[in-house]
């Protein structure tokens, strides 16, 4: 089995990170193999790529979890990397 869209985001955040803006996930995540041509079509709400509603789907989820935490508006760390 692959890695799964919140191994990718925790990943990118101990590569890139760990504090990284909303923008950064995204431009870092862009070319990832996760994101397919699906994933770049437009969403309907917002016209964003469909990769970046997973995006902000997981990192929710890893907030909820306690993995990353919230700074500010679309601005997260990786918790016990700062």
């Amino acid at each position: 089995m692959g890695e799964t869209w919140k191994q990718a985001i925790v990943s990118t955040m101990e590569e890139h990170g760990p504090v990284m803006t909303l923008s950064e996930i995204y431009q870092q995540m862009t070319n990832h193999p996760l994101v397919t041509p699906y994933h770049l079509e437009r969403w309907k709400p917002g016209g964003q790529p469909r990769y970046q509603c997973c995006i902000r789907r997981r990192l929710t989820d890893l907030v909820n979890e306690g993995t990353v935490e919230r700074l500010d508006t679309a601005t997260y760390n990786l918790k016990g990397k700062r």
